[in-house]
């Protein structure tokens, strides 16, 4: 298969590199991705403004837009002379859960790719215990993740559905969302709900930046993430030591229209 490699994390991250290195032992890769961290960029398209495309070696491109900028510029215009066959954003360095998935940018370019009508797969990895260091590259097995997607990328690819292959039904698009904790091995794959995210303790801190305090810069400190699961959520399914997928509809979907008959508006 012909292989279109992003993330958010940026050309050169850990997990793209060990994506990009399983990948190619089967597969065709083409890498674009961005020139930095884009992590929470969701599904940002930088329209109207100018994108900077830079090679990095063969079919290897950097961009200095976003995960799903990086997929429209491959879709949108030939990069790489030849068709793909499937999207895989990943591995990210931390969970892409839940809720989670509506600001990330790696479940961005997944998003994206079906948009396009191309397979696309989301992969991401989180570590079991917050008392190891997140910046130890020996706490991260990524290397296990991507051979569970390079062994199954033609069945994780079946999985979507895509403005070409599923339009006919009036099916929306779905793209596939992976998510394991870091471990050598798992015990099982298994198909798994969202849970729900929560963020407790998140606080905004601005700090003046004028004597007359009218400018203020606002900084983010994170508070703890929480799981309230629905069923046997993606959550605990990488709890138990396995790897959890997720189909997610790409596309918004109204609420049902059933029993509104008996509201009326004033105009």
């Amino acid at each position: 298969m012909n292989v279109l490699v992003t993330n958010d994390d940026g050309y050169g991250a850990w997990g793209i590199e060990a994506l990009i290195k399983a990948l190619s032992e089967r597969h065709n890769v083409f890498v674009i991705a961005p020139d930095g961290n884009r992590s929470g960029n969701s599904h940002h398209i930088s329209l109207g403004n100018k994108l900077i495309l830079k090679k990095a070696g063969a079919n290897h491109w950097v961009s200095s837009g976003t995960p799903a900028d990086c997929v429209y510029s491959a879709t949108k215009y030939d990069m790489f002379g030849v068709k793909i066959d499937a999207v895989v954003s990943g591995i990210n360095k931390g969970e892409n859960l839940g809720t989670e998935t509506i600001y990330s940018g790696t479940c961005g370019a997944a998003r994206q790719a079906v948009l396009d009508g191309i397979p696309g797969i989301a992969v991401s990895m989180m570590l079991p215990d917050n008392n190891l260091e997140w910046n130890d590259r020996a706490n991260w097995h990524f290397e296990s993740l991507a051979k569970f997607v390079k062994d199954n990328l033609e069945t994780l690819s079946s999985l979507c559905v895509t403005s070409d292959n599923g339009r006919g039904r009036d099916e929306p698009c779905v793209y596939v969302n992976v998510n394991a904790f870091s471990y050598d091995k798992f015990s099982e794959v298994v198909f798994t709900d969202l849970c729900f995210r929560e963020f407790v303790g998140d606080k905004i801190i601005l700090k003046p930046l004028n004597k007359e305090n009218t400018a203020f810069e606002s900084i983010t400190a994170s508070g703890e993430n929480c799981s309230k699961n629905r069923g046997y959520s993606d959550y605990l399914a990488c709890k138990d030591g396995k790897i959890s997928i997720s189909r997610i509809y790409a596309e918004p979907r109204t609420c049902g229209l059933e029993n509104l008959d008996s509201i009326t508006f004033s105009l």
